[in-house]
């Protein structure tokens, strides 16, 4: 077959299958349009805000969060569940808005979140064995999370915790992290 012969069967074949397009049905065609948009390339625009990811110590679970979109109440409270009974409940959502906020104010693309919710009876045993717990603590009510900031002091990330002024804010200096909850306005310093 010649060069002339291919290319006029090759546009022989294109006629015919844009002739067969005019016969499909009007969805086919508009679902057809809208799919040769979403193939285009993307158009040049703003970055995208970079995510922060939190990550439980206890549990070893990772919480990728757009700081535009924060996560369903139902992935906070999986990420911040007690890692003892494994028990979640429902989560203060003031925390979440607190870990964002302290992630953009030190530019951390990762929050390291030491303890969230603290079943009852696990608060109990950890007050047993002599462990620093509040009898009645925030924890075991969804309304605190003890975290740090890989390369930020702690005392520095305590001082700006005190300024937020949501409500108890504790330092555990030696220990390498805060405490936040959303209760009454107190400070405080532990081991």
């Amino acid at each position: 077959m010649t060069r002339a012969a291919l290319a006029l069967l090759i546009l022989a074949l294109v006629a015919s299958s844009a002739a067969a397009d005019d016969y499909k049905p009007k969805k086919d065609r508009e679902r057809a349009q809208k799919s040769k948009k979403h193939d285009a390339l993307p158009t040049v625009g703003t970055k995208p805000a970079k995510l922060v990811n939190l990550f439980n110590q206890q549990t070893r679970d990772w919480l990728a969060v757009d700081p535009a979109q924060l996560p369903t109440t139902g992935q906070v409270d999986q990420l911040l569940r007690d890692h003892f009974t494994n028990s979640v409940t429902q989560m203060d959502k003031k925390l979440i808005e607190i870990l964002m906020a302290a992630a953009k104010q030190f530019k951390a693309d990762a929050v390291l979140v030491v303890s969230g919710f603290r079943h009852p009876k696990y608060n109990l045993m950890l007050r047993k064995k002599g462990h620093q717990v509040a009898r009645d603590s925030q924890h075991t009510h969804g309304n605190a999370v003890d975290f740090t900031i890989a390369n930020v002091p702690v005392a520095k990330l305590h001082e700006w915790a005190k300024t937020q002024k949501l409500g108890g804010v504790g330092l555990y200096l030696s220990s390498r992290f805060i405490h936040m909850d959303t209760g009454a306005i107190r400070f405080w310093s532990g081991e």
